[in-house]
C-alpha cells in the first residue's frame, strides 16, 4: 500500500508540474499581469514610512522576457480598469474605490478592502472571477523613481549664440506661416516651473501638481534639477516679440505646467493625473522631458492614458504627446514608454545635425531635432545661471519642447487636423539627415525619419504646395533631386506652387496614408 502511495504522490506531482499547478518546491512569489506580461513581484520588506510621510514598501519586479529586474515601491493602491458597468462590483471583489483616474476609459483607482497591499488586489483581481465581474486590467499603483532628462550640451562653435536651434530650423519663416493660437495649450508634463519668470508669466494658465497632490506647479527649490521644467517651457511658448529674454517655439500657445517628476518616487497614477489633467483643459500638445529611472514596459494603464490623450484629446481631434528619447546612447525597446502608440518620441542632434553623442535610438525615434541650449532659467541664484536665462541646457529634454513647439503651430494652422494626421507630416516632411542610414521605411534607428523641418510641415498643412525655400532636402520626402521626376514615373512628384489645390491635398493624403501605416504597425 505504502509503495502505491507513493508512486500515486510521484505521479500527481509530475502532473502538477506539466498542468502549472503548485507544488511543494513553486516559486510561491506573486505575481500580476500588466496587459499581456506577466510580471513577478519580490517584496524586499516591510512597509515603512519614507521621508515624504507614505506608507511603501520595496519590490523588484521581473518582467517575462527581460533579463534586468526594476526596483520599485508599492501601497495598499492599485490601478483598476473596469468596463462601464463593473465598477459597482468592485466592493463584492474585495476592492475598495479610492477616486477616478481617467474614468473616461474605465481607469481607477483602489485599495484593498482587508489588510493587503496593491500586489494582493491586483492579483486577485487579474483572477477569471474578476474579469468575468468586468475587469479588463489591474496593476499596482507602482512607485517607479523618475528623472529629467537634461544633460550637458553645449555646441562646440564659439561664435554660435542665441537661439541657433531655432536658426537652424529656419523657425523666422515658421512663424512668417503660423505663430500658433491662443486657443492651443502646450502642457509641460516635468519638474515644475518658475511661474514669476518674466518670460513665462503671461504666457501661464493654471497647473496641477501630481507629485504632491495639490494644485501648485511650482519648481521644488531643494529638488533635482529644480529649473528643468522652467527651461522646457521657454522653448516650447516663451513670450514672444516683447522686447524680453528669448522667442518660445510657439508665439501664440498658452502654457499650463504639471509637477511630476521629483527626487521620490512617484505613483503610476500620478502619471494617470498628469494625462487626465491635459484632457481636463483642452492640451494640444503635451511636452514629455522625463522618462524612468530604470528600463521598464511600460504599465498598461499609463499606455492606455496616453494613447486616449492622442485619440480623444483636443474636443475629439487628438492632443500631441512628443517624448524626449532619453539620454543613455542605448536602444530603447519596443515595450518601452517612448514606444507608445500616441508618444512622437525626439532624438537630438547638435548644430552640425550630426547625432547627439548621448541621444537613444531604436524603431521608437520618430524623428530628431537640434538641442535648445539657450532657454529660460529659474530667476535668480538657484538655477544654472545667476540671471533669467541660461546657455547649456541640453540633452534630448530640450529637443522635445522645440518639436512641441513646432506642434503647437501646426495645431494653430489646422486645427481641425487630427493628431494622427498632424504626426504623420511631421514625419513625411522631414529633412534628411546627412548622416542617416534609412532602411527601406525611410527610418534610421538613430534619426528616426529625418530633422523636423517646421516650414516643410507647415506648407503641406496649409495647401502651400510648392517646394518649401531651403534647399533640396527642405521639402517632403520624395523630393530628391536624384530621383526619378514625374515624367519619368516618379508618383512623388513636387507639386508647383500655381498647381490645383486638389493635387497638395492628394499628396497630403498620401503622406498621412503613409505614415498611419507606419505609425499603425508599432
Amino acid at each position: 500500500m505504502g509503495r502505491s502511495v507513493r508512486i500515486l504522490s510521484a505521479t500527481l506531482s509530475l502532473v502538477g508540474v506539466l498542468l502549472g499547478a503548485p507544488t511543494a518546491s513553486a516559486d510561491p512569489r506573486p505575481w500580476f499581469r500588466d496587459g499581456e506580461r506577466r510580471v513577478e513581484v519580490e517584496r524586499l520588506g516591510a512597509p515603512a514610512i519614507d521621508a515624504w510621510g507614505r506608507s511603501v514598501a520595496p519590490v523588484r519586479l521581473r518582467y517575462a522576457g527581460r533579463d534586468a529586474p526594476v526596483v520599485a515601491a508599492i501601497d495598499r493602491t492599485a490601478i483598476v480598469q473596469v468596463a462601464p458597468d463593473a465598477i459597482g462590483r468592485l466592493p463584492d471583489l474585495g476592492a475598495r474605490v479610492l477616486k477616478p483616474l481617467m474614468p473616461s476609459i474605465g481607469l481607477w483607482l483602489v485599495e484593498d478592502a482587508g489588510s493587503g497591499d496593491g500586489v494582493d488586489v491586483a492579483s486577485r483581481l487579474a483572477a477569471e472571477p474578476a474579469r468575468a465581474a468586468g475587469v479588463r486590467q489591474a496593476i499596482p499603483n507602482l512607485y517607479l523613481r523618475m528623472r529629467s532628462l537634461g544633460g550637458p550640451f553645449t555646441p562646440n562653435d564659439p561664435e554660435l549664440g542665441g537661439q541657433w536651434y531655432f536658426k537652424n530650423l529656419a523657425m523666422e519663416d515658421a512663424w512668417g506661416l503660423s505663430q500658433g493660437d491662443p486657443k492651443s495649450t502646450i502642457v509641460v508634463v516635468d519638474g515644475g516651473c518658475d511661474l514669476g519668470h518674466p518670460d513665462l508669466a503671461a504666457k501661464l494658465d493654471p497647473g496641477i501638481d501630481v507629485a504632491d497632490g495639490d494644485m501648485d506647479p511650482s519648481y521644488d527649490p531643494a529638488g533635482m534639477a529644480p529649473e528643468h521644467g522652467t527651461a522646457c517651457a521657454g522653448i516650447a511658448g516663451a513670450a514672444t516679440d516683447n522686447g524680453v529674454g528669448i522667442a518660445g517655439g510657439c508665439p501664440a500657445c498658452r502654457l499650463r505646467c504639471v509637477r511630476l517628476t521629483a527626487d521620490k518616487a512617484v505613483p503610476i497614477s500620478a502619471d494617470v493625473e498628469a494625462y487626465q489633467f491635459a484632457l481636463d483643459v483642452d492640451a494640444a500638445v503635451i511636452t514629455n522631458s522625463w522618462g524612468f529611472v530604470d528600463p521598464i514596459p511600460v504599465p498598461a494603464a499609463l499606455a492606455d492614458a496616453i494613447n486616449n490623450v492622442f485619440d480623444h484629446g483636443r474636443s475629439g481631434k487628438g492632443a500631441m504627446v512628443v517624448f524626449a528619447a532619453g539620454n543613455d546612447d542605448r536602444v530603447l525597446g519596443d515595450d518601452e514608454l517612448e514606444a507608445v502608440r500616441g508618444v512622437l518620441c525626439v532624438g537630438a542632434i547638435n548644430n552640425y545635425d550630426e547625432q547627439a553623442p548621448f541621444t537613444n535610438s531604436g524603431k521608437a525615434i520618430d524623428l530628431v531635432a537640434p538641442t535648445g541650449t539657450v532657454t529660460t532659467d529659474i530667476v535668480g541664484s538657484l538655477g544654472e545661471d545667476p540671471g533669467d536665462y541660461t546657455t547649456t541646457f541640453g540633452g534630448t529634454s530640450s529637443a522635445c519642447p522645440v518639436v512641441a513647439g513646432i506642434s503647437g503651430l501646426l495645431v494653430g494652422a489646422a486645427p481641425e487636423r487630427t493628431s494622427a494626421e498632424l504626426y504623420d507630416v511631421l514625419t513625411h516632411t522631414t529633412r534628411k539627415a546627412p548622416f542617416a542610414q534609412p532602411d527601406a521605411t525611410g527610418h534610421d534607428p538613430i534619426y528616426g525619419y529625418g530633422i523636423v523641418d517646421p516650414v516643410a510641415a507647415l506648407r503641406i498643412v496649409l495647401g502651400l504646395t510648392g517646394e518649401p525655400d531651403g534647399g533640396v532636402d527642405a521639402g517632403p520626402k520624395g523630393t530628391d533631386p536624384d530621383e526619378p521626376d514625374a515624367e519619368e514615373g516618379c508618383g512623388c512628384e513636387v507639386v508647383a506652387a500655381d498647381a490645383p489645390m486638389s493635387r497638395g491635398w492628394a499628396y497630403l493624403g498620401l503622406a498621412i496614408a503613409l505614415g498611419l501605416r507606419r505609425r499603425l504597425a508599432r
